[in-house]
């Protein structure tokens, strides 16, 4: 599973950063397609649009969208820095297929990058592109269409390039990453900002407390004791509807959140790995059923 981002670069200082981020003495790999010296891909970038009329907006008092920065993520499980199959060169070749595939008619440059969270402490691989917004065969600029359709044609390219290279899908409902942690939103890291708990933190925090209690607690059914102790501190427990995971609803705002969106510990297994039940597989079928008792 590779996930895709894109950020339009729509001014001369984006697009400066953009550079110096792609410039980085610190890249592990780079390559570009149709451009005469790689290492003035920017300049080269800017010469291009310059002689076509795209360095100005196209339409009066719009914004004129320089270029694309993409970065194609990979899942840290399939980097060979942890033990899987996508080395540097894959990585790179991967995005070369990509880029090739979409932007054929466009200068494009790209660098590989090895980046490492701090909250838990994984590195992964990822490959910055820039796309310039010129079309060398139409000499028009680039345009996808609509915003979220163009999103949605992206996600669909790369999970077409995820089967083909053999690397793993995507799962709604599941967590896809076994070493690296759900990481905070920028809502959350707002709000801890100003001294608050959001209810993400307030149901963790909860979950937390209660997972000793109910692994010290007499009653044979660990599950119902965990829901009875967070139904104390104000959070109720359920089975999702799908039946593939926990949802953990905080009663005071009515805030419902599927326990893979927490981060690590709180899937269906993760909770039943944190209760002591040894039988993982057996577990979740259980935890369905004593659940709705």
């Amino acid at each position: 599973m590779t996930a895709i981002k894109q950020k339009a670069v729509c001014s001369p200082g984006h697009w400066k950063n953009v550079a110096k981020y792609l410039d980085d003495e610190r890249a592990l790999a780079r390559a570009s397609q149709n451009l005469a010296d790689e290492s003035r891909w920017a300049a080269e970038m800017d010469a291009t649009r310059e002689a076509y009329g795209h360095n100005a907006p196209g339409k009066k008092g719009a914004k004129c969208t320089y270029a694309y920065h993409q970065v194609l993520a990979f899942n840290p499980d399939e980097c060979s820095c942890n033990g899987g199959r996508m080395t540097p060169e894959a990585c790179m070749e991967y995005a070369r297929q990509y880029v090739e595939g979409r932007y054929g008619a466009h200068e494009a440059a790209w660098v590989l990058h090895l980046e490492h969270c701090a909250a838990d402490g994984t590195d992964r691989y990822a490959v910055h592109v820039v796309v310039n917004r010129t079309n060398l065969e139409t000499g028009k600029r680039l345009n996808e269409g609509r915003s979220k359709n163009a999103k949605i044609e992206r996600a669909n390219a790369v999970r077409d390039m995820d089967a083909k290279w053999g690397l793993a899908q995507m799962r709604e409902g599941e967590r896809n990453c076994r070493i690296h942690a759900q990481q905070p939103t920028k809502r959350e890291l707002a709000i801890a900002a100003r001294g608050a708990r959001s209810d993400k933190q307030y149901i963790r925090e909860a979950v937390a407390a209660s997972m000793p209690e109910a692994r010290a607690c007499c009653e044979q059914n660990k599950v119902r004791a965990l829901a009875k102790s967070l139904d104390a501190k104000g959070v109720e427990m359920h089975v999702a509807r799908d039946g593939k995971g926990l949802t953990f609803e905080r009663k005071s705002t009515g805030r419902k959140v599927r326990g893979y969106k927490l981060g690590r510990g709180y899937s269906m297994a993760g909770i039943a790995k944190g209760l002591g039940i040894q039988a993982a597989k057996l577990a979740v079928r259980s935890i369905d059923e004593e659940m709705e008792r």
